[in-house]
């Protein structure tokens, strides 16, 4: 069966999923910890262990104002700086103006009387062409990702076969969240892919989604865990 990740939470067994999600942190922390074990050896070794006093005072000072700016960029960022989404096409305008303008002081002919006979030293990387025409694929390709996602991702579409059709069902979602038709694919791409939904059609402008599934092998709720984990807010669903 074909499922979003985020559904496995609640479908796969909880030995399997302890696996899972416990390894690689457990990997991350015991590297972790080795580098500090270097560290306090070095450190011992030519500082002396008032070095290491200090530092076994500081290290969890570092790790508390790590975890609440972890806490606070990760889980409160998509919140704080939300408002953000409604300036985007004239953010892009300004990114694309700036860009026009340091392509015509980079290309644009200098005039002899502007250096004379001065040697002319070599740029360095980031005043470079070569670094100006990366940073521009890079906006290019960030603009196209965020308005034509289709693009990159085709809508997968799994056939289903019902064998009653009082098992399939109509559910509409209002969703908050959406700004752009790349919402709208975004939606439509990761329904898609549950078993057992037939057809979705999602508008941004309306603010919903309106789903057809197989009651035999998905479910309203599933469906509901796949959209928010994408960042958007179901408020209410009408069958």
């Amino acid at each position: 069966m074909s499922r979003n990740r985020s559904a496995e939470l609640g479908t796969k067994p909880i030995s399997k999923l302890l696996i899972q999600q416990a390894v690689p942190a457990s990997i991350g922390i015991l590297v972790m910890s080795l580098n500090m074990i270097v560290d306090t050896i070095f450190v011992g070794r030519w500082i002396g262990p008032l070095a290491i006093s200090a530092i076994t005072v500081v290290i969890p000072v570092t790790f508390f104002i790590g975890a609440i700016g972890l806490a606070v960029g990760i889980g409160g960022s998509s919140v704080y700086f939300s408002w953000l989404i409604a300036l985007k096409p004239y953010l892009l305008v300004i990114a694309f103006l700036s860009l026009g303008l340091a392509f015509y002081q980079v290309y644009k002919k200098k005039k002899v009387d502007d250096c004379g006979n001065c040697d002319m030293a070599k740029p360095s990387f980031f005043k470079s062409k070569f670094y100006l025409w990366l940073v521009t694929v890079f906006v290019v390709v960030m603009t196209l990702v965020s308005y034509y996602p289709q693009i990159f991702h085709s809508t997968e579409k799994v056939g289903i076969v019902a064998t009653n059709n009082t098992d399939i069902q109509t559910v509409k979602l209002n969703i908050e969240g959406m700004v752009c038709s790349g919402c709208e694919e975004n939606i439509n791409h990761s329904v898609n892919k549950i078993d057992g939904v037939a057809n979705v059609s999602t508008s941004f402008e309306e603010g919903t989604s309106i789903i057809e599934f197989d009651t035999t092998k998905t479910n309203v709720d599933e469906i509901k865990k796949v959209i928010q984990s994408k960042g958007y807010l179901i408020t209410n669903s009408r069958d």
